[in-house]
């Protein structure tokens, strides 16, 4: 019995030891304890990675494809050089003008009629008076066609028209003058060069001002024959 008085303290101060650090612990395991996720059906996360759902806001950020007519409602006829026999061309004919050859010719007129294109050569002329020309049939619903002439340093001009059943020839559209470049290197031998030192001077030797050559140890080859004659 003794010996138990004499134990009690001890017991006593270890059960109150024991009060004050357990919610110290269980502070300390909370902190380490990884916090849960909530719970998502597996169903809608994959969704999410396939397709991610954007806010309205980035939604309002992005710029929908430009759309690019295939006609714009205009009268054309457009004539490019492509090398010194070639020439390009692309057209449009406007619904109204159609509408104006119905109305003049009949619509059995525009459906029976024959597209062509005529091919102006007005070397050292003028388009009043052409040197000669040259008559082309396009796949009837094409609207651009490559043009042989053969015929490098001359100017050209095109004309869009329809061939009637009777033979006539009806004018739809004129194009540009376009000239062919040549098919040979140039005669010509009198070009004047810009010389090295002109190029120093101007502090335009290969994107580098003067004072940039002189401190990379390069100088003006003026300035190098001095020293040369000198020596």
């Amino acid at each position: 019995m003794d010996n138990f008085w004499i134990s009690f303290p001890v017991l006593l101060a270890l059960a109150a030891l024991v009060f004050f650090l357990l919610p110290r612990f269980d502070k300390t395991a909370d902190v380490l304890k990884k916090p849960e996720l909530p719970q998502r059906n597996r169903e809608e996360e994959f969704a999410q990675e396939i397709s991610p759902i954007k806010s309205a806001e980035s939604v309002s950020h992005i710029e929908e494809d430009p759309f690019i007519p295939h006609y714009y409602g205009v009268n054309r006829l457009v004539a490019v050089a492509k090398d010194p026999n070639w020439l390009y061309s692309y057209w449009e004919v406007s619904n109204g003008k159609i509408k104006e050859f119905i109305h003049l010719y009949g619509e059995e007129a525009w459906q029976t009629s024959k597209q062509v294109l005529r091919v102006y050569d007005i070397t050292g002329t003028t388009k009043d008076d052409p040197c000669s020309w040259q008559e082309i049939s396009p796949d009837p619903f094409a609207d651009n066609w490559f043009v042989e002439v053969g015929q490098p340093e001359h100017s050209f001009f095109l004309e869009l028209g329809r061939i009637l059943a009777d033979g006539r020839y009806i004018k739809l559209l004129t194009s540009n003058t376009v000239s062919t470049p040549r098919a040979s290197i140039s005669e010509r031998t009198d070009e004047q060069w810009v010389g090295i030192d002109e190029l120093y001077n101007k502090r335009i030797f290969y994107g580098f001002s003067s004072t940039m050559l002189t401190d990379m140890g390069i100088e003006s080859p003026e300035c190098s024959s001095k020293k040369h004659n000198n020596s």
